[in-house]
């Protein structure tokens, strides 16, 4: 099931549309706190009434929803969280969802974007404030070589997470590799993030895997990034800890590792905990 009917008129879409356009003034009265931690919802949990905000449908502790949530953060705009059970998905997760992945933003009722590259794209030519693409092309294409380029981080993360013994020195060198690549785009840029005097684009995109590299070297010293080799990422980290947008949304290391061992053989991750320790 689409997010809209495919044989929908193209009237009727952009009736739908085309107001969110300007949304952005109206999005940003009267925001109140956000409440990231809601119960994760599962097969036989009824779907919420939508109430005419944005809405994300997420996983407290999923990275790539973590991109959306940061951009709406950064942009100061009211939204909603519903978090879905990804091992346990909801019947109507696939409405919301195509692909019945997270995360999905809802701008209108059925009306539905995904994939989170997308959603934080759109929401940035939407809502022009704070803007966090850069306007150069030449830049915007260098941001978007960087979130393609930390592909070995992630990588690093999910061997960590499912299979420690797997990692191997070509997956050690693609992940130095990347670092210095950031490395070296943090040197030529000369600015205190990827983006400027504030994160933007690159700098949010590439943050939930830094952000669990932080929390895991604790338990494996291989996702350990050399503060010595490298001095401006690590300032930059150190930096992006202390942008509001990021350190609203940060998860206790305790309870990340909780959940992430739940993803090991014979175990189920409790996404709860959250709200458990509330």
């Amino acid at each position: 099931m689409s997010s809209f009917r495919v044989f929908t008129p193209l009237t009727q879409v952009l009736e739908l549309v085309l107001p969110y356009r300007n949304m952005g003034s109206k999005a940003l009265k009267g925001i109140k706190k956000i409440n990231f931690n809601t119960k994760h919802l599962k097969k036989g949990d009824p779907l919420p009434p939508f109430n005419g905000k944005l809405r994300v449908y997420n996983m407290r502790y999923c990275p790539y929803a973590q991109r959306t949530i940061l951009a709406l953060n950064a942009k100061q705009l009211d939204y909603e969280v519903v978090n879905i059970d990804l091992k346990n998905k909801p019947e109507w997760l696939t409405a919301k969802s195509y692909f019945a992945k997270v995360p999905s933003l809802e701008i209108a009722e059925n009306v539905c974007i995904y994939e989170s590259l997308v959603t934080v794209e759109y929401l940035d030519e939407v809502y022009p404030r704070r803007p966090l693409l850069p306007k150069d092309p030449l830049k915007k294409a260098f941001d978007k070589i960087i979130i393609e380029a930390i592909g070995p981080v992630h990588t690093l993360f999910y061997k960590l997470i499912m299979n420690p013994e797997s990692l191997t020195e070509d997956h050690m060198t693609a992940f130095h590799k990347a670092l210095t690549f950031v490395e070296e785009q943090l040197k030529s840029r000369g600015t205190k993030f990827l983006d400027g005097a504030e994160p933007g684009y690159a700098d949010y995109m590439i943050w939930p895997w830094f952000e669990r590299l932080l929390a895991f070297k604790e338990k494996d010293d291989r996702a350990t990034i050399d503060g010595q080799k490298y001095k401006l990422l690590t300032k930059y980290i150190n930096d992006m800890l202390e942008d509001p947008a990021v350190s609203q949304y940060l998860v206790p290391n305790n309870i990340l590792f909780q959940v992430m061992e739940g993803y090991q053989p014979g175990k189920t991750p409790n996404y709860d905990l959250l709200l458990e320790s509330e």
